[in-house]
């Protein structure tokens, strides 16, 4: 594990004049060594640029195979789906045109997807070590604010579309 830095002060990189800068708690970034990272793709088998060669049910099958996952290890995607299936039944009371329905169907699928990147990012830094370390604190906290974006918004055009409609149905335009 590195070494904290001091917020005081800190030495810049080799190669340069041993100046200071005042870090402001910033981490340190490893160096990117480029030579290092062509030998180890050049040992490694397996690895290369060319795209996914699974056919259509091999994918098929990795994509719901994730979501389980997805599922199962995040509580969050039952409060969503809670929501999701209060949403459904009140547009279907409110008889919602086809569009609103689009639109309520994106925002639901908006914020599964934010949720299902959120729970990768998570796994990620569970698998690469201590998810507490604050450099994975921090991605997945980025990971947390995008689902959280996601879903304000999907609140908000649920709450005017429902609302739209709502009103409609009272003449009170």
């Amino acid at each position: 594990m590195p070494e904290p830095i001091s917020k005081d002060r800190t030495t810049l990189a080799e190669g340069s004049e041993s100046q200071t800068s005042e870090t402001r708690g910033l981490l340190p970034v490893p160096e990117f060594d480029e030579k290092r990272l062509q030998l180890q793709l050049e040992d490694a088998p397996g690895v290369s640029s060319q795209a996914d060669r699974r056919g259509t049910k091999g994918k098929l099958t990795a994509g719901f195979r994730g979501l389980k996952e997805a599922i199962r290890g995040d509580s969050s995607f039952y409060a969503h789906a809670y929501r999701g299936v209060m949403i459904v039944i009140i547009a279907a009371v409110l008889q919602v045109n086809v569009w609103s329905w689009c639109l309520l169907i994106l925002g639901g699928a908006m914020v599964l997807l934010a949720e299902l990147c959120h729970s990768a990012v998570d796994t990620l830094a569970r698998a690469i070590g201590d998810p507490d370390e604050p450099r994975l604190t921090i991605a997945r906290e980025i990971a947390a604010a995008g689902v959280l974006v996601v879903a304000f918004t999907s609140g908000a055009v649920t709450t005017l579309v429902l609302t739209t409609q709502l009103i409609q149905l009272f003449g009170w335009r």
